[in-house]
């Protein structure tokens, strides 16, 4: 059963709790990440995503520039294990209404998983079960789809 680890994205972008909004924002358009993590040391102290800039800085009228983000990051984190199944994680997903899954390892950050890449490997995998189920079927059926100079391998 395939495990969190080995999907996520490793390379985590991370600013300190008092860096700027501008600062962090910055830092996800230069990366092209839709959140950062909120780090201090090796503790995990929040998320700062694109919706919280859009509803707790934006909408508000903060000045990005002078807002600190651990003045608008979310701190109420759902977080998963490394270690844990993709079942897992669908569930958190789901059920928490989120975008945005930091990773841990014996609780400290080690990666974020977003829906969007969680997404694409399930599909990967899909893709995957669809074409093996078409090539058996095709077998079965007395044809070889991946033999294009037909030989028939002797029939």
């Amino acid at each position: 059963m395939a495990v969190i680890g080995s999907l996520m994205k490793t390379n985590m972008i991370t600013v300190a709790p008092t860096a700027t909004v501008e600062h962090a924002t910055r830092s996800m358009a230069r990366n092209e990440v839709g959140a950062v993590l909120v780090v201090e040391g090796d503790i995990l102290r929040g998320i700062l995503s694109e919706r919280d800039v859009v509803s707790r800085v934006v909408a508000e009228g903060k000045p990005p520039g002078e807002t600190e983000v651990s003045d608008v990051a979310t701190t109420d984190l759902v977080t998963v294990d490394e270690e844990a199944h993709v079942r897992e994680c669908a569930q958190l997903l789901r059920d928490n209404a989120i975008r945005h899954l930091p990773v841990t390892r014996h609780g400290k950050p080690v990666g974020i998983l977003s829906s969007r890449d969680f997404q694409a490997y399930i599909v990967e995998g899909l893709e995957r079960i669809i074409d093996q189920e078409r090539y058996e079927k095709a077998i079965d059926e007395g044809y070889d789809p991946y033999d294009h100079l037909g030989g028939s391998y002797g029939r």
